[in-house]
């Protein structure tokens, strides 16, 4: 049901370590409002209710700051969930007040 999905926001450009540059705060929010616009436009209510995630090269460093961009619903942690002490600071960073 389409009601069960999410959707990431992943741009390919911005992902992994050769990463040509990371993504915008700006171009983050513009697709991500672009993408909630469609779903809506096409799918009304249940269009309106699927969360969109933003996923490219989400570390640490990053995470809260992206987290709280308008329209972000959640992130789609990537490489570093694969390294325990890398995945523990961005849990950590995102509780800290």
């Amino acid at each position: 049901k389409l009601a069960n999905i999410c959707i990431a926001y992943e741009p390919i450009w911005a992902i992994g370590k050769s990463a040509l540059k990371p993504a915008t705060d700006e171009e983050i929010v513009d697709t991500i409002k672009y993408i909630k616009e469609f779903l809506k436009e096409k799918y009304q209510e249940v269009g309106e209710k699927i969360p969109v995630l933003y996923g490219g090269s989400v570390d640490e460093n990053n995470a809260k700051v992206i987290l709280n961009l308008e329209s972000v619903d959640g992130l789609l942690i990537g490489r570093a969930s694969s390294d325990k002490e890398k995945w523990a600071a961005l849990l950590q960073n995102l509780i800290k007040n």
